[in-house]
């Protein structure tokens, strides 16, 4: 579907612009097509309520051109890649849905693919969201069990065994969508990413929480009863985590769509960088946990992105190639450090999973959750 970025132009020149006023009963009609192409359109509003646009193929539900949320008096432009076919425009505000007259684009057919979206709407995703958030949940009681052991070994003045032990429970929360801080404060509260800037020697004495807290403190050789005390807060924030996720859209439509995505998306930006770790030296094992936490953002998406996502399955194959990647670089002695890649090899991480996160993207945007622009009912779920 085509967005705000540029698409390939098919000609050395495009037409003019096609200027819609969206507000207007008669000026969203007055572009009726032409031939197959790469098109800039500027719409305006004229209306009070914010507005939405959609290019459709009524005979489809598929929307080829989007525009979202833009209020009175204000315009967009955007360019868009319209493959043969008959179209409306739809037009929604807060109070109407106004349709234009048949939209007839001519010619043969592009010569990249340009797919359609049908609109995933909030009660497409309700099914989806209980059952991630059922997962999560489910899993929360083995988070605590993991940090109750970890205090268990501080309190017993065993650093070594609360290095395995922190580990076991860090990964545990990574799978959880943990990457993506979701959760606001409690989620600082739980994995807080170090203050950035400060010698490595100076996190253990910095001013943040959780896991990364106490991963700084235990690297650093703090004594492990100074530690027990932030092993207390962050069960206590999981706690909090756990009575938040009970609570009616703990994650919302929109949170869910985009889930996946930035969860792999926060993995390159914070922990391929090396920001992320406070001494561990166990970016590649996150990386990894973090790739499971995408393989269950995406299961509850499936029935959708089926029918919907054409790089469903080049998505899948590629996230189990950079899952393998990572995890040969784990051996019996443990984790290899980030820093300790070659050139070649950290290369190869992260373009395997920068690949990943552009395939990602696709999924993203199918379950961005939209306005419907027919009546239909919510999609089934197999």
């Amino acid at each position: 579907m085509s967005s705000t970025t540029a698409a390939p132009a098919l000609l050395s020149s495009r037409p003019d612009p096609v200027v819609l006023v969206v507000g207007s009963p008669y000026g969203i009609d007055d572009w009726l097509g032409g031939p197959a192409g790469c098109y800039d359109f500027v719409f305006v509003n004229n209306e009070g309520a914010g507005a939405e646009v959609y290019l459709e193929d009524p005979a489809t539900e598929r929307i080829y051109l989007e525009v979202e949320h833009f209020g009175r008096g204000v315009s967009r432009t955007v360019t868009a890649s319209v493959p043969p076919g008959t179209y409306r425009w739809v037009c929604i505000t807060d109070y109407t849905i106004k349709y234009s007259r048949p939209v007839v684009v001519t010619g043969d057919p592009l010569p990249y693919d340009v797919h359609g979206i049908v609109p995933v709407t909030g009660l497409d995703l309700r099914i989806p969201i209980n059952s991630y958030v059922g997962w999560i949940t489910e899993h929360l009681p083995r988070l605590i069990d993991e940090v109750r052991q970890l205090r268990s070994a501080l309190r017993a003045g065993d650093a070594v065994a609360a290095r395995r032990d922190w580990l076991t429970a860090h990964l545990t929360y990574e799978t959880l969508g943990g990457a993506y801080r979701a959760y606001d404060e409690t989620g600082d509260d739980i994995n807080a990413d170090p203050p950035r800037g400060l010698r490595p020697d100076r996190l253990a004495d910095a001013e943040f929480a959780g896991f990364r807290k106490i991963e700084a403190m235990l690297w650093h050789d703090r004594p492990p009863a100074t530690i027990v005390p932030y092993v207390d807060a962050l069960l206590e924030a999981i706690g909090q985590l756990t009575d938040e996720l009970a609570l009616p859209n703990a994650i919302t439509p929109i949170d869910l769509g985009r889930r996946a995505h930035e969860i792999l998306e926060d993995a390159l930006q914070w922990d391929l960088n090396g920001i992320g770790d406070a001494g561990s030296r166990t970016e590649l094992a996150t990386v990894d946990a973090n790739i499971t936490g995408v393989w269950q953002a995406l299961d509850p998406l499936r029935p959708i992105l089926r029918r919907q996502n054409p790089y469903l399955r080049e998505t899948d194959e590629q996230l189990r190639r950079t899952q393998q990647l990572i995890r040969s670089h784990h051996h019996d002695d443990g984790w290899v450090a980030l820093a300790a890649l070659s050139v070649r090899k950290r290369a190869a991480v992260n373009a395997a999973v920068q690949h990943s996160v552009e395939l990602l993207s696709h999924a993203a945007a199918i379950v961005d959750p939209r306005n419907a622009t027919s009546d239909r009912g919510p999609i089934t779920h197999d």
